[in-house]
């Protein structure tokens, strides 16, 4: 598994319990975020959500098209 799809799947587990609590979910999200970010991963994540998950995306990611 590559470094990218080692983040594609934490994002998969993440976004499959958004919903579920989506406090819990934000502070995650915000940490494998700051390791993308840091590993230079940080737009294809983001691609990534937007893609699979527009729901999660839309909600989470909805402060940044304002």
């Amino acid at each position: 598994m590559t470094n990218l799809e080692s983040y594609q799947h934490s994002v998969d587990l993440l976004c499959k319990r958004y919903f579920n609590d989506p406090e819990e979910f934000s502070i995650d999200m915000g940490e494998l975020l700051g390791w993308a970010n840091y590993d230079g991963f940080y737009h294809s994540v983001i691609a990534y959500i937007e893609l699979k998950y527009p729901k999660v995306y839309e909600y989470y990611f909805c402060w940044e098209d304002e």
